[in-house]
């Protein structure tokens, strides 16, 4: 299955999803994190959509929603319920929208349910996990904290491994100036507890860590350009990177033997797609 979760808290939209897929046909599934998907995919920046459950009518809705002339709300939502109804209502999906106001339109057993708070859909079991954490760490109504207390308790489940069929990548689709966009993030373990002291004015290297160390880190690099929406994960420790250009392909593009900088030059080259974040430059961190 999967979890997604969308929450809109003083008309900011955010909308979270892990990457697995658990297809029981494919055995690799079970252990790479590199054989997920995307499952929230912008397709403008007022309107996304994401999907749980059946991985092969889910991929074919995709497909369908990107042969539409005119992708509006109302064309997207008679698509979805008709393909969630031809699946015997194996695949649901969510609609996140910013036509008129920011809105989520929950796709499930053949029924539309609109919102302008909050829905999800995928496996129970990961929802109710999510919950327990994001309750117990709510302490005040204040839009920040709802939406940092929101990505830390989607992150604990996706990172814990105690739901089978949700794990990978932590995706995350918000409102930004420029509409709906993938949200850029570095993560950083050092693998060890470290100190260090800055003074004042002081340039000062991070001590990263290394391999030797259990050291990792990963730069999350989003597209400029909103209205060709992609996003780049780049792993310094291994010197790869993966992209994420459903327009292109649902299937993660895998780019060996790159560092950060060669990494955006190789998509940029490639895809047409620039892109931009926080990544790992030596000692440092460095704005593309």
């Amino acid at each position: 299955m999967t979890l997604v979760i969308g929450r809109i808290t003083q008309g900011i939209l955010r909308i979270d999803s892990d990457s697995k897929i658990t297809n029981p046909k494919i055995a690799s599934n079970r252990n790479s994190i590199f054989s997920g998907l995307l499952k929230t995919i912008i397709l403008n920046p007022r309107l996304c959509i994401s999907y749980a459950g059946g991985v092969d009518s889910a991929q074919g809705a995709v497909e369908e929603v990107y042969k539409i002339k005119e992708q509006t709300i109302s064309n997207v939502k008679k698509l979805l319920i008709d393909i969630n109804k031809a699946s015997n209502y194996e695949t649901d999906f969510l609609i996140g929208s910013l036509e008129n106001q920011p809105l989520l339109y929950k796709i499930s057993n053949g029924e539309i349910n609109p919102t302008n708070q909050n829905h999800w859909i995928g496996d129970i079991s990961g929802f109710n996990a999510f919950q327990r954490n994001f309750i117990s760490n709510l302490k005040s109504t204040d839009p920040k904290h709802i939406l940092d207390i929101h990505s830390k308790a989607f992150e604990n489940v996706v990172s814990s491994g105690e739901i089978e069929s949700i794990g990978g990548f932590h995706i995350t689709v918000h409102t930004t100036k420029k509409g709906l966009e993938y949200l850029m993030k570095m993560s950083i373990s050092t693998g060890q507890p470290t100190s260090f002291t800055i003074e004042a004015n002081q340039v000062v290297p991070i001590p990263f860590g290394n391999a030797k160390t259990g050291a990792f880190s990963y730069s999350y690099l989003i597209s400029n350009n909103p209205f060709h929406p992609a996003i780049g994960i780049h792993f310094p420790m291994g010197n790869f990177g993966t992209l994420y250009y459903p327009r292109l392909t649902r299937q993660i593009l895998i780019l060996k033997n790159v560092d950060p900088f060669q990494f955006a030059k190789r998509v940029k080259e490639d895809f047409k797609i620039d892109l931009t974040g926080m990544v790992k430059n030596g000692d440092y961190m460095t704005m593309i």
